[in-house]
């Protein structure tokens, strides 16, 4: 019997399958996280929609590590093993993007680009909502950058 909603909420034979596995081994290729830590930043990304209980994000890890995706560190956090990182970078990337608002940026910075360069007029006629967006993004570093000394 299947259930449907979030994507990450699929539910099959009675166990959530779907999203956690690809979650964490995305998140853990960001930084090195224990499973609390993985719990929030779930939490977070899905926008405070779902918050998995640490009874499935706790076996998902040891599966993971039993598959040798991901390894327990002495600190108790978890991080990616070579062939795990490989698997986040090419199975996952499309969800890593999500994860990382960055490369959503890059990814809108090379459309802009593209079109600069091969219809500089339809640009032209939005050059004002560019110049505020540069605005927004030059406060958001300078507010960074004050942070940081």
């Amino acid at each position: 019997m299947h259930r449907w909603g979030p994507p990450w909420a699929f539910v099959a034979g009675g166990r959530k399958r779907g999203w956690l596995r690809p979650l964490v081994l995305t998140l853990l290729a960001k930084r090195p996280m224990n499973g609390m830590e993985l719990i929030e930043e779930i939490y977070r990304f899905t926008g405070s929609l779902w918050r998995p209980s640490p009874g499935s994000v706790y076996p998902m890890l040891s599966e993971l590590v039993e598959e040798g995706l991901i390894a327990r560190r002495t600190d108790g956090k978890y991080e990616l093993t070579e062939e795990g990182m490989e698997l986040a970078k090419t199975l996952y990337a499309p969800l890593a993007s999500a994860v990382d608002p960055l490369s959503e940026l890059r990814g809108a910075l090379s459309g802009l680009e593209e079109m600069a360069n091969s219809s500089p007029g339809e640009l032209r006629g939005r050059l004002q909502e560019l110049k505020d967006l540069r605005k927004r993004l030059d406060e958001i570093i300078e507010r960074l950058e004050g942070q940081g000394r």
